[in-house]
């Protein structure tokens, strides 16, 4: 079934802003060594100033303990009103791409009472270097700390973007029951996650 896709825009994209600084220090290596009395120096260093200023907008989301990164990954629940996504979930669905986010998943475990947990509905995030966006499911432990599982299936998302949207813009974030699910032998994949809806 052919689902509708939404993309990061590519001054967003990780591999565009690379690219970007990559064609810029080229450009300006290449203008350094011609032989332009005034100008070379001015658009060389011009190039680089901008290449920087790409390089920024990969590096500051980093750091800042308030923003988001490349990823839309939320670092604090801080000034975010957490609502139940549904009043009575009714069915079980598996978190997607959990087995690449196993440390974090054991994380939020090791921080909690339990396998229950209660996970955040994050939308327009997406994976380090991809373009498409998707609904995640941070996990929330029991120190308040947020941990990404993975993201929702692809038939849901679309509608379940649809409905977080409004919520993001008044400063709230959807909640809705998770369990971690335990594999057992499986050294590859030891740990899932479900969430209700």
């Amino acid at each position: 079934m052919d689902h509708a896709r939404r993309w990061k825009p590519f001054w967003r994209w990780e591999v565009f802003l690379f690219a970007v600084v990559l064609v810029l220090a080229m450009a300006a290596s290449l203008v350094s060594r011609a032989d332009w009395p005034v100008i070379g120096p001015i658009l060389t260093i011009g190039l680089l100033v901008l290449a920087l200023a790409a390089a920024g907008a990969l590096v500051v989301p980093l750091v800042l303990t308030a923003g988001r990164d490349s990823e839309n990954t939320r670092k604090t629940l801080r000034g975010i009103e957490l609502v139940p996504f549904e009043e009575a979930p009714t069915r079980r669905i598996r978190v997607l791409e959990s087995e690449r986010r196993q440390m974090s998943i054991d994380a939020a475990r090791a921080k909690s009472q339990g396998d229950e947990l209660v996970a955040v509905l994050t939308p327009d995030a997406s994976r380090w270097l991809g373009r498409q966006l998707r609904v995640a499911v941070d996990l929330v432990a029991g120190d308040g700390s947020i941990h990404r599982a993975g993201f929702v299936p692809p038939e849901l998302d679309a509608d379940l973007d649809a409905r977080l949207q409004p919520l993001v813009r008044e400063r709230k974030a959807a909640t809705v029951p998770a369990t971690i699910v335990d594999l057992g032998g499986d050294a590859v994949k030891p740990l899932r996650v479900e969430i209700r809806l």
